[in-house]
């Protein structure tokens, strides 16, 4: 039974080309199409469906493609624009932090990440009107400021969690055969065998690792594996491809794995969603890393991350007032 809303909202179509089915359903040919950007009313939802209203069209559409709004939406991504792709990755000479013997490992990663890539950030951290020190510290967090291994492949995280429910619990035995977790916490103790009398093994933190399990998964069911995936400097999972613009978790891939301009646009578009503010940019207007965290790493985690977030935080400031 269809849920009904008390007020309609609108919402802003995230993919590309957004078929508009007559029922909740592909089983149906698409009465219509509606292409990236354009503002709908949600009438109803059906599950994942929504029901919505452009112009003359009024149907369904898939829920994974739309983001909604209780305000007018902004229409486009920023890894779309032109001038900010074409915007300078590092920051001007003068700007750099210089590198003191008595550095710590953090105090490095911060000034690494920065001399890398701040041209950018700055940049990016003013248009959604947020601290730059506090983009740098998200970057630092998630993967030391890395976007890209020693051997120039794109640093990734294989969630086995994650693929046992793109993949694996239509194929259980395969998928148990080769990929355990925690059955308690599902982030935790990830291990991989390649085959049934092989031993378990961790790979987590060991990027030779990682894209071993994550070849082997791609050889299971492609689509699944790089949904199952995070990637590049931000971190962000494949699964949330359309979140940040892009029409599958393979065309995400394809852009990180050609420039680490893609994961910074990327982290922004994430954090900023598809309007002007969201409550991510809110918490780290607020300096609130905690809440920040809440959304961009998940509830279980948040008072680690938000604590890590702020200490990079802390350090970038620190750093930029004496250097």
């Amino acid at each position: 039974m269809p849920a009904t809303n008390s007020k309609i909202k609108k919402a802003k179509v995230t993919a590309s080309v957004l078929n508009v089915r007559p029922d909740p359903s592909t089983k149906r040919k698409p009465i219509g199409k509606l292409k990236r950007g354009t503002s709908v009313q949600i009438l109803d939802r059906a599950g994942n469906w929504y029901k919505i209203k452009s112009g003359d069209i009024e149907g369904y559409v898939s829920g994974d493609y739309v983001v909604v709004h209780d305000h007018s939406p902004v229409a486009g991504f920023l890894f779309e624009r032109d001038d900010l792709r074409a915007t300078p990755l590092e920051p001007p000479e003068e700007e750099r932090i210089g590198f003191q013997p008595g550095f710590t490992v953090r105090q490095k990663t911060v000034a690494r990440t920065w001399n890398g890539q701040g041209g950018l950030i700055s940049t990016l951290s003013d248009f959604t009107d947020i601290d730059t020190s506090a983009a740098v510290a998200v970057l630092c967090v998630e993967s030391r400021g890395k976007g890209f291994g020693p051997d120039g492949r794109m640093i990734i995280r294989f969630e086995n969690h994650i693929f046992y429910r793109k993949w694996g619990q239509n194929n259980r035995d395969k998928f148990n055969t080769h990929f355990r977790y925690s059955s308690q916490k599902a982030w935790q103790n990830h291990e991989f065998r390649p085959n049934e009398r092989g031993r378990w093994m961790g790979f987590h933190g060991k990027q030779d690792a990682e894209w071993r399990v994550f070849e082997f998964a791609k050889n299971l069911n492609e689509p699944a594996a790089l949904q199952s995936i995070s990637m590049g400097g931000p971190q962000i999972m494949g699964f949330n491809h359309s979140t940040i613009g892009y029409d599958s978790a393979k065309e995400m891939f394809d852009a990180f794995a050609s420039d680490i301009r893609y994961h910074i646009l990327g982290l922004f578009d994430f954090i900023r969603g598809a309007g002007t503010t969201s409550p991510m940019i809110q918490a780290l207007q607020r300096k609130n890393f905690e809440t920040f965290a809440s959304h961009y790493n998940g509830p279980g985690q948040a008072s680690h991350y938000g604590h890590l977030i702020a200490s990079h935080f802390k350090d970038f400031n620190d750093m930029r007032t004496v250097s």
